[in-house]
């Protein structure tokens, strides 16, 4: 096998592997596989998976708030699925920073489940 089918194999193997993003024409782009964030209960006092506590400040029929101890860089923030089908999220926070996340469902619509989302 020559050395150009081999390159052409390896970057077919990391394509299908998800790391690469293919653009246009023959050019590939090596890009960065960010992780899937983790999840917690948005039970009062639920621990994150960074070993955070999360207060829930707000949870009724279309709203869900509260904020996460903790340390940063590693982030929290707050979501909420409502029964139009579709999930909504609040603002990225540093863990620790207090000043909390708030998601809400858009207006005839209701919380269905909500949770603390994590990001390292």
């Amino acid at each position: 096998m020559n050395s150009c089918k081999r390159i052409i194999l390896a970057l077919a193997t990391l394509a299908l592997s998800g790391g690469l993003a293919v653009a246009s024409g023959a050019t590939a782009i090596a890009t960065p596989v960010s992780p899937t964030p983790a999840v917690a209960s948005a039970d009062a006092g639920a621990v994150a998976p960074f070993a955070s506590k999360c207060k829930v400040w707000e949870k009724t029929a279309n709203r869900f708030s509260g904020w996460c101890d903790g340390r940063g860089p590693a982030s929290y923030r707050a979501t909420i699925t409502c029964t139009s089908g579709g999930e909504h999220q609040g603002q990225w926070r540093w863990l620790g920073d207090r000043r909390g996340s708030t998601a809400w469902c858009d207006p005839g619509h209701f919380r269905v489940a909500s949770k603390f989302q994590f990001q390292s």
